[in-house]
């Protein structure tokens, strides 16, 4: 497997929903626990765990090629019926008539 760092720079999307539920839920979880702790590089993750989330970026999936976003309307839509890019909406009335 190789990385390659300068497609790591480009920012495209690569965080799916469920992926970024994960990572918000963790990041509060490191945050909390760093503070009771008093871990810096703990409370760095978190937040690095909690931006990556948000962002929907992750640098290292990047790198690796990797990615659990799903390119359909640019994740925006979320029932099939309310799209026309998954056959929702528009073209399925098209479709009926």
């Amino acid at each position: 497997m190789s990385f390659d760092f300068k497609r790591m720079l480009k920012y495209q999307r690569n965080v799916g929903d469920q992926d970024q539920k994960i990572r918000y839920g963790v990041g509060a979880l490191a945050c909390l626990i760093s503070l009771f702790l008093g871990s810096i590089p703990l409370l760095l993750l978190g937040i690095a765990l909690f931006a990556s989330g948000y962002t929907r970026f992750c640098p290292l999936y990047a790198g690796m090629g990797r990615s659990t976003f799903s390119s359909c309307c640019g994740g925006q839509a979320k029932k099939a019926d309310t799209h026309a890019c998954c056959g929702g909406g528009e073209d399925k009335a098209r479709q009926q008539s």
